[in-house]
């Protein structure tokens, strides 16, 4: 929690600190969202609530401060695992022009905690998406928002949209822009690029973008993307890119699954599961960056409770193998017993209970060639 709020305030001494530009106004952006999770994180659906400041550095640029707070349910109703998230951002907008309605792009980077009776976890997180801003007047709009939250700590995903009234204050009216040199009385220029129909070789250029004498975003790198679309500028010559600009890189998933089964009431690791276990060892000293969550389950004989303990230990044993006999750091390694929660057969018969009798882990690591 400490280290959300010292990122918060870090931020947000970024953003007051940023120049005033002409024109530039601050916004204040309340809003009410709903948040959908990445299945790997076993939580409902939430509303969230979100305050925003955003400051206007031009009639295309704006950079904004965002925190969202949100209590979401475990979907096992799990009390112990439901979560307090609370996360910050700073985010950059592109507007894309438009006077009453302003279409805009968003990216931005920032920390979350997500805050259970279970544990606590924090991770960084990167958000794309946009939406699309209504003005009242020149202090009073409405917003529509979307964004695609990616954690880069453990790969999961989540979604959120939402919906605000905003209120600007501050800065003073834009600069004119320069007019564009008069056309020809009979030369006419469809998209207002301000080169003429009969010499633009780029028709259809987007409002605002700086092109060159034939009608054409700029290219200053040369690597075929226009300047308005280069997520990386300066791409040396050569260098084969994707369609935002960028190295192309060729990138693959490696997977591995464990899977132990136990006698009836016993959490001993029966030596016949040790290769099992070792294979997840090997991946784990592969790939460094990768965490485990090893999960242990239980049939449904015995009590609710019981189980529960009795998958707990399941899992900690375990845990204790890769550790103790393969050297894995315990900080790498999580280990949660659902009990009798998540049944793969069926409990009403030998074979089905000896299956639900079971540690797993699945890992993935992305490798990059």
């Amino acid at each position: 929690m400490k280290r959300f709020f010292a990122g918060f305030a870090m931020a947000s001494a970024v953003v007051v600190a940023t120049p005033a530009m002409a024109g530039g106004q601050w916004i204040v952006n309340p809003a009410v969202g709903y948040q959908g999770f990445d299945g790997d994180r076993d939580l409902d659906e939430a509303a969230t609530g979100i305050i925003g400041l955003e400051k206007q550095l031009s009639d295309q640029w704006g950079v904004e401060l965002k925190y969202m707070y949100t209590s979401a349910d475990n979907k096992y109703n799990v009390k112990a695992q439901d979560v307090d998230l609370q996360q910050g951002s700073i985010d950059v907008l592109r507007y894309l022009g438009g006077e009453k309605w302003k279409p805009y792009l968003a990216l931005g980077l920032g920390h979350a905690d997500f805050d259970s009776d279970a544990r606590t976890a924090g991770e960084t997180q990167a958000n794309a998406g946009g939406g699309v801003r209504y003005a009242f007047d020149q202090s009073w709009s409405a917003r529509f928002d979307a964004r695609v939250i990616n954690s880069l700590d453990n790969e999961q995903t989540d979604g959120i949209v939402s919906l605000g009234v905003s209120y600007a204050f501050g800065g003073s009216d834009a600069s004119p822009k320069a007019a564009p040199a008069p056309l020809k009385p009979t030369e006419k220029d469809t998209d207002g690029d301000g080169v003429g129909d009969t010499r633009d070789r780029c028709a259809g250029t987007p409002v605002g973008v700086v092109v060159n004498a034939s009608g054409c975003p700029l290219d200053s790198d040369g690597d075929g993307v226009p300047d308005y679309m280069d997520k990386c500028p300066k791409t040396p010559a050569g260098r084969q890119v994707d369609d935002q600009g960028c190295k192309f890189v060729l990138s693959r998933t490696e997977q591995i699954r464990m899977e132990v089964n136990f006698a009836s009431n016993s959490a001993d690791v029966p030596d016949a599961y040790l290769p099992e276990i070792e294979k997840v060892a090997k991946f784990l000293k592969q790939y460094g960056g990768v965490s485990a969550v090893v999960e242990g389950h239980s049939d449904a004989s015995g009590s609710d409770a019981y189980n529960k303990v009795l998958s707990q230990r399941r899992a900690d044993a375990v845990k204790a193998e890769l550790v103790t006999r393969y050297g894995i750091d315990a900080s790498r390694l999580t280990a949660i017993g659902y009990g009798e929660e998540r049944p793969i057969a069926s409990n009403d018969t030998r074979e089905g209970r000896r299956e639900n009798r079971r540690v797993v882990a699945v890992l993935k690591a992305e490798v990059s060639e």
